[in-house]
């Protein structure tokens, strides 16, 4: 699945709860055309609207994100666990700024050491 195809779900999800657009970018806290655009997936949406559309939607988050992958062919998306890189943001969430900047630099160190061969 790529941005279009998360923005198809989202607009069937809306449509099924006979939402307008504008009533539900109401009740997600974004505006009416930011909702469009992800709809037609012109725009990236944040785990945390998904949350959102999820309890909203009356949907299961992995309604939107399951078989998640961007369509970069850089990526190697395809081959994630979306349960483990959803659980993985939300964890973050939990974390101070500190924290936060300690993970990015582990990141930053596997992706070094991932290059080094």
């Amino acid at each position: 699945m790529n941005l279009r195809e998360l923005g198809e779900r989202i607009q069937t999800a809306r449509e099924e709860k006979k939402l307008s657009q504008e009533q539900l970018a109401n009740a997600i806290g974004c505006s009416q055309s930011a909702l469009s655009n992800y709809e037609k997936g012109k725009r990236r949406i944040y785990l945390s609207l998904l949350e959102k559309l999820s309890e909203i939607l009356d949907k299961p988050l992995n309604y939107f994100v399951e078989n998640f992958e961007e369509a970069n062919d850089d990526l190697p998306l395809a081959n994630l666990d979306s349960n483990l890189v959803l659980r993985i943001i939300n964890n973050i969430y939990s974390l101070d700024q500190e924290q936060i900047k300690e993970v990015d630099l582990y990141i930053q160190y596997l992706l070094w050491k991932k290059d080094r061969g």
